[in-house]
């Protein structure tokens, strides 16, 4: 039985990589990382000081469709919401199913280890309340994107779901494992950069990061286009609350709280 763990280059599917190479070595473990070129340059250098410090090959995938999540969103004609996340199956369940049958992974042989966590906010803890660490799923009953029937052979294990916040840092550290340098900065997710689900916090520390500022300024570009030309029924604005043309402008009080359970899943392994 080999692993497969999708690693965003995020804290919680480091340490899914690290217990994986630890309990069955790095011959049976397959690392995979789901690009969506939105990602902050200093994660994407983390994922290369992963594979030097854990010894394993990254693998990538990459949307055939969208170049990125900017075209993404002009394709699609709407910004994604907590009610509309269809940014992750784009951008990163479909190109890992892809991926899974392009290298013959749907043979029962392997098991994917995700690093979602009770204690990550309360959408979580309820939608995980029953599992622990030893239950398996298969992959087409954890998510409809993996429905079709080849899919059925591949398990699905949360190895770090009753791991709290502290306790995952705290393996990564006992390890010597380099961390993301965003987490440093005072992020608490460092996925898409920023994730257009993160809380106002992590937005407001992008606010002041060239990156962030960047891609949010071609957000705004978008946002604009839209109010033009789209059907003002559809999501045409970034968020429904955060302004984030006066966070670009230095009013970092000028956004209003949101609900942290509505943030992303996938992204945040």
């Amino acid at each position: 039985m080999k692993i497969i763990v999708p690693v965003s280059g995020g804290k919680d599917s480091q340490l899914c990589l690290q217990l994986a190479l630890q309990e069955h070595g790095v011959d049976n473990v397959i690392a995979v990382h789901n690009a969506t070129n939105y990602d902050h340059p200093l994660t994407n250098q983390h994922l290369k000081d992963m594979e030097d410090f854990y010894k394993v090959k990254i693998h990538i995938t990459y949307s055939d469709k969208y170049d990125d999540v900017f075209d993404f969103i002009e394709k699609s004609g709407s910004f994604p919401s907590s009610l509309a996340r269809s940014c992750t199956s784009a951008l990163k369940q479909k190109p890992f199913a892809k991926w899974l049958k392009d290298n013959n992974y749907c043979d029962g042989n392997y098991v994917i280890w995700m690093g979602m966590r009770k204690d990550e906010s309360l959408a979580r803890a309820t939608k995980y309340d029953s599992w622990d660490q030893e239950i398996e799923m298969t992959l087409n009953d954890f998510s409809s994107i993996y429905k079709a029937k080849l899919y059925q052979n591949i398990k699905v294990r949360l190895p770090i779901v009753d791991w709290l916040d502290e306790e995952v840092f705290a393996e990564i550290a006992k390890a010597g494992a380099p961390l993301n340098p965003l987490y440093g900065k005072g992020h608490k997710r460092v996925g898409c950069y920023p994730c257009l689900l993160a809380g106002n916090d992590d937005w407001k520390l992008a606010a002041e990061d060239p990156v962030g500022r960047k891609h949010m300024k071609r957000l705004l570009e978008i946002e604009e286009k839209f109010v033009v030309d789209k059907n003002p029924r559809k999501l045409i604005k970034i968020h429904p609350t955060r302004d984030v043309r006066a966070l670009l402008e230095g009013d970092l009080f000028s956004v209003l709280a949101e609900e942290r359970s509505n943030e992303c899943s996938w992204c945040s392994i």
